[in-house]
């Protein structure tokens, strides 16, 4: 039973579909004069003028990169050479590294509150004019939905004008991405958090936003990426981005948040010891994080996967680290609290059945290791 959508969602079957006709379709390079060569561009701008069209953007506003992590590192470019940088405390490492290695330019950490969510009045008391100011949509780990029109509102009512740059990579599933864009000046987006293809990776350039090439060489993506585009994989994030758009559309994004909250009581009405992180602050809807009191991150997942239950504690990259959650530090979480986190995170297809069996699972191992 598969309950870590938020480290990655399996492939959609109807976008494996599309990236097997592009990819039985010839050549994988658009960049050349010849039929084949245009064939697979062809392919490559309609995956983006589809994204385009989802996000109520422009087309030269999409940048095709090999995931998120280029995405954010990407984004992190933009603004003035030097300009200083603030972020919040809960940024994933994709955003907070690059800031932190951006030489010569002033960092500036913006807090949050016990609830998970950006700190709007220090963050106004922090934040300079001119700043790259980086705060994501809503956290990977928590789920919890970070105030991005509200902070944009006050820094424009503070005559402060800032670039803002947005990480929508976990929002991006169940979350109206046009509604960011229209707040952001730069955007990010993963394939594989949709079911969409790992590897492959949008980057929302807004207006006048300029971003420093990391790869240069070649001049793909208007001189902004260079490198041969992976064609097949734009067009299945394009058709992940599509599927997940229709399903927010068409309810099952408020039939996931019920069946999220259903999970959730039933684990915390049964399990005295089970805490729901960032209770009190809006969350993505298939995102349900807990602590257990007394438990170690570790043992609980080793349990739960020898039941075949796929979880997670946190962030994919830094899950199999026996470390305290950067995150649930900055919330001000206590150590030992933050060491038996938990995430389970459910996705559209995940049945009533599957969510009430993984309830059982967490509470019988829970029980198991307290003996």
């Amino acid at each position: 039973m598969f309950l870590d959508h938020a480290a990655g969602s399996p492939l959609r079957p109807d976008v494996a579909a599309a990236m097997v006709e592009v990819l039985a379709d010839g050549t994988p390079n658009p960049s050349g004069a010849h039929r084949y060569a245009r064939a697979a561009a062809g392919h490559l701008e309609s995956a983006r003028e589809a994204v385009a069209d989802l996000l109520g953007v422009s087309p030269r506003e999409i940048v095709f990169t090999s995931g998120g992590t280029e995405a954010c590192a990407l984004a992190m470019t933009a603004g003035a050479p030097d300009a200083p940088i603030a972020h919040s405390t809960i940024e994933h490492v994709a955003v907070a590294e690059p800031a932190r290695r951006r030489g010569g330019r002033d960092t500036i950490e913006l807090p949050v509150e016990p609830t998970g969510v950006v700190d709007l009045d220090a963050a106004l008391d922090l934040i300079p004019d001119g700043a790259v100011v980086a705060v994501m949509a809503a956290n990977n780990e928590t789920g919890a939905i970070q105030p991005i029109e509200e902070l944009r509102g006050r820094l424009h009512e503070a005559g402060r004008s800032v670039t803002l740059v947005c990480d929508a990579i976990a929002a991006a599933p169940t979350e109206a991405l046009d509604v960011l864009v229209s707040i952001a000046d730069v955007l990010t987006i993963a394939g594989h958090k949709l079911g969409g293809p790992a590897g492959a990776g949008i980057v929302v350039v807004r207006g006048g936003a300029r971003l420093t090439p990391l790869l240069v060489g070649g001049g793909q993506e208007a001189e902004r990426r260079a490198g041969t585009q992976n064609v097949a994989a734009a067009v299945g994030l394009a058709a992940a981005l599509d599927l997940a758009t229709s399903e927010r559309m068409g309810g099952e994004v408020a039939r996931l948040r019920a069946r999220r909250d259903a999970l959730a009581r039933s684990i915390t009405d049964r399990l005295a010891t089970a805490s729901l992180t960032s209770a009190q602050a809006p969350r993505l809807a298939g995102h349900l994080h807990l602590t257990v009191a007394g438990a170690r991150s570790e043992e609980l997942l080793f349990a739960l996967d020898q039941r075949d239950l796929a979880a997670s504690a946190g962030a994919a990259c830094a899950s199999g680290a026996p470390q305290a959650s950067h995150v649930l530090l900055a919330m001000g979480m206590d150590h030992d609290q933050a060491r038996g986190a938990l995430r389970l995170t459910l996705s559209t297809g995940t049945s009533d059945d599957e969510a009430a069996r993984a309830a059982d699972q967490v509470i019988e191992v829970v029980d198991a290791l307290a003996r």
